[in-house]
């Protein structure tokens, strides 16, 4: 085996190691940041929050309260041009995308 197939292998090694000691929270949220957009996807003003509550997901605004429900996380997530950048005790916060 020469120097470079070495290489490769140990870098994918390494690869493979990082991504299984990720948390689960960050794979659902890469996972949900590469979900593909509906066309007519809105972008909310400014950044919002999806939460899980009585027995749906609402995509709402942290500041008012006010929002939309979806029958999944997904569902809510493709409906809105927006970029999960984190969650916190199981809400969702996202950002508007820059286009």
């Amino acid at each position: 085996m020469g120097a470079a197939a070495y290489r490769r292998g140990s870098a994918l090694i390494t690869r493979q190691l990082d991504a299984s000691q990720r948390r689960p929270e960050y794979r659902l949220m890469d996972d949900l940041n590469a979900l593909p957009k509906y066309d007519d996807a809105g972008t909310p003003f400014g950044p919002i929050q999806f939460v899980w509550e009585k027995g749906v997901w609402w995509a709402e605004c942290p500041q008012t309260g006010f929002g939309y429900h979806y029958p999944t996380l997904r569902e809510a997530v493709r409906r809105w041009r927006v970029t999960i950048t984190g969650s916190h005790h199981g809400i969702w916060l996202a950002e508007p995308q820059k286009t």
